[in-house]
Protein backbone atom coordinates (compact mmCIF):
# COMPACT_ATOMS: atom_id res chain seq x y z
CA UNK A 1 0.00 0.00 0.00
CA UNK A 2 2.52 1.82 1.07
CA UNK A 3 3.92 1.69 -2.97
CA UNK A 4 0.33 3.14 -3.88
CA UNK A 5 0.69 6.03 -2.04
CA UNK A 6 4.04 6.87 -2.98
CA UNK A 7 2.88 5.95 -7.01
CA UNK A 8 -0.73 8.55 -6.52
CA UNK A 9 2.61 11.07 -4.82
CA UNK A 10 4.71 11.10 -7.69
CA UNK A 11 2.07 11.09 -10.09
CA UNK A 12 0.48 14.25 -8.14
CA UNK A 13 3.83 15.91 -7.48
CA UNK A 14 4.18 15.43 -11.81
CA UNK A 15 0.68 16.94 -12.38
CA UNK A 16 1.58 19.84 -9.99
CA UNK A 17 5.53 20.22 -11.67
CA UNK A 18 4.20 19.65 -14.91
CA UNK A 19 1.93 23.02 -15.80
CA UNK A 20 5.01 25.52 -14.52
CA UNK A 21 7.49 23.41 -15.80
CA UNK A 22 5.88 22.85 -19.61
CA UNK A 23 4.98 26.80 -19.37
CA UNK A 24 8.89 27.30 -18.63
CA UNK A 25 10.50 25.30 -20.90
CA UNK A 26 7.53 25.48 -23.33
CA UNK A 27 7.67 29.66 -23.26
CA UNK A 28 11.31 29.93 -23.61
CA UNK A 29 11.12 27.30 -26.63
CA UNK A 30 8.09 29.60 -27.87
CA UNK A 31 10.37 32.75 -27.02
CA UNK A 32 13.47 31.18 -28.62
CA UNK A 33 11.36 30.35 -31.62
CA UNK A 34 9.66 34.10 -32.42
CA UNK A 35 13.51 35.25 -31.62
CA UNK A 36 14.64 32.88 -34.66
CA UNK A 37 11.40 33.82 -36.63
CA UNK A 38 12.28 37.70 -36.22
CA UNK A 39 15.92 37.35 -36.92
CA UNK A 40 14.92 35.19 -40.08
CA UNK A 41 12.48 38.06 -41.31
CA UNK A 42 15.25 40.39 -40.91
CA UNK A 43 17.84 38.51 -42.50
CA UNK A 44 15.30 38.37 -45.62
CA UNK A 45 14.90 41.68 -45.57
CA UNK A 46 18.16 42.96 -45.62
CA UNK A 47 18.72 40.17 -48.19
CA UNK A 48 16.10 41.63 -50.16
CA UNK A 49 17.67 45.32 -49.52
CA UNK A 50 21.11 43.88 -50.83
CA UNK A 51 19.76 42.58 -54.00
CA UNK A 52 18.33 46.19 -54.62
CA UNK A 53 21.58 47.45 -53.89
CA UNK A 54 23.35 45.28 -55.56
CA UNK A 55 20.81 45.64 -59.27
CA UNK A 56 21.34 49.54 -58.33
CA UNK A 57 24.70 49.85 -58.62
CA UNK A 58 25.49 47.18 -61.29
CA UNK A 59 23.03 49.81 -63.38
CA UNK A 60 25.03 52.78 -61.89
CA UNK A 61 28.37 50.80 -63.00
CA UNK A 62 26.79 49.65 -66.76
CA UNK A 63 25.86 53.87 -67.13
CA UNK A 64 29.33 54.50 -66.14
CA UNK A 65 30.89 52.40 -68.13
CA UNK A 66 28.27 54.13 -71.00
CA UNK A 67 29.33 57.59 -70.06
CA UNK A 68 33.33 56.16 -70.14
CA UNK A 69 33.06 54.74 -73.66
CA UNK A 70 31.23 57.85 -74.93
CA UNK A 71 33.84 60.27 -73.36
CA UNK A 72 36.41 57.89 -74.82
CA UNK A 73 34.76 57.89 -78.32
CA UNK A 74 34.13 62.10 -78.32
CA UNK A 75 38.03 62.22 -77.14
CA UNK A 76 39.18 60.23 -80.40
CA UNK A 77 36.93 62.01 -82.37
CA UNK A 78 38.36 65.35 -80.95
CA UNK A 79 42.03 64.46 -80.80
CA UNK A 80 41.73 63.55 -84.81
CA UNK A 81 40.15 66.49 -85.41
CA UNK A 82 42.95 68.50 -83.87
CA UNK A 83 45.73 66.38 -85.46
CA UNK A 84 43.58 67.12 -89.09
CA UNK A 85 43.78 70.94 -88.57
CA UNK A 86 47.63 70.97 -86.94
CA UNK A 87 48.58 68.83 -89.40
CA UNK A 88 46.89 71.30 -91.95
CA UNK A 89 48.26 74.26 -90.21
CA UNK A 90 51.83 73.12 -89.86
CA UNK A 91 52.15 72.13 -93.87
CA UNK A 92 50.94 75.62 -94.51
CA UNK A 93 53.75 77.15 -92.24
CA UNK A 94 56.13 74.88 -93.76
CA UNK A 95 54.88 76.26 -97.13
CA UNK A 96 54.98 79.77 -96.08
CA UNK A 97 58.22 79.09 -94.55
CA UNK A 98 59.47 77.32 -97.56
CA UNK A 99 57.91 79.99 -99.99
CA UNK A 100 60.01 83.23 -97.84
CA UNK A 101 62.94 80.89 -98.31
CA UNK A 102 62.49 80.44 -102.08
CA UNK A 103 61.67 84.31 -102.23
CA UNK A 104 65.19 85.47 -100.29
CA UNK A 105 66.88 82.78 -102.33
CA UNK A 106 66.23 84.47 -105.48
CA UNK A 107 66.69 87.84 -103.97
CA UNK A 108 69.97 87.22 -102.88
CA UNK A 109 70.55 85.87 -106.09
CA UNK A 110 69.53 88.83 -108.13
CA UNK A 111 71.80 90.79 -105.40
CA UNK A 112 74.82 88.34 -106.17
CA UNK A 113 74.33 88.74 -109.61
CA UNK A 114 73.94 92.47 -110.07
CA UNK A 115 76.86 92.63 -107.45
CA UNK A 116 79.38 90.73 -109.91
CA UNK A 117 77.90 92.50 -112.82
CA UNK A 118 78.94 95.91 -111.22
CA UNK A 119 82.35 94.67 -110.15
CA UNK A 120 82.61 92.96 -113.74
CA UNK A 121 81.50 96.33 -115.24
CA UNK A 122 84.17 97.76 -112.69
CA UNK A 123 87.10 95.70 -113.47
CA UNK A 124 86.28 95.93 -117.57
CA UNK A 125 86.38 99.49 -116.81
CA UNK A 126 89.84 99.49 -115.07
CA UNK A 127 91.08 96.67 -117.38
CA UNK A 128 90.33 98.80 -120.28
CA UNK A 129 91.66 102.22 -119.03
CA UNK A 130 94.86 100.31 -117.91
CA UNK A 131 95.21 98.96 -120.93
CA UNK A 132 94.23 102.05 -122.95
CA UNK A 133 96.84 103.98 -121.02
CA UNK A 134 99.61 101.55 -121.97
CA UNK A 135 98.86 101.03 -125.52
CA UNK A 136 97.48 104.64 -126.82
CA UNK A 137 98.28 107.11 -124.14
CA UNK A 138 96.28 110.67 -123.45
CA UNK A 139 93.28 111.72 -125.57
CA UNK A 140 92.73 108.99 -127.67
CA UNK A 141 92.54 107.08 -124.69
CA UNK A 142 89.90 108.61 -123.27
CA UNK A 143 88.05 108.99 -126.08
CA UNK A 144 87.65 104.98 -126.48
CA UNK A 145 87.47 104.91 -122.71
CA UNK A 146 84.19 106.59 -122.80
CA UNK A 147 82.97 104.80 -125.79
CA UNK A 148 83.51 101.35 -123.79
CA UNK A 149 81.88 102.87 -121.07
CA UNK A 150 78.93 103.81 -122.63
CA UNK A 151 78.56 100.13 -124.24
CA UNK A 152 79.27 98.19 -121.56
CA UNK A 153 76.34 100.19 -119.29
CA UNK A 154 74.34 99.48 -122.68
CA UNK A 155 74.77 95.97 -122.13
CA UNK A 156 74.32 95.59 -118.69
CA UNK A 157 71.23 97.67 -118.01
Amino acid sequence: MLELWLLVAIIILAVLVRKPFMEHVLGGLDKRGQAIRNELDEAKRLHEEAKELLAKHRRQLHEGESLAADIEARAKLETERLQTRLKAEFEQLVDRRTQQAEERIAQEEARALADVRARAADLTVATTRRLLTEKLGGDAAQRVMQASIGEVTKKLG
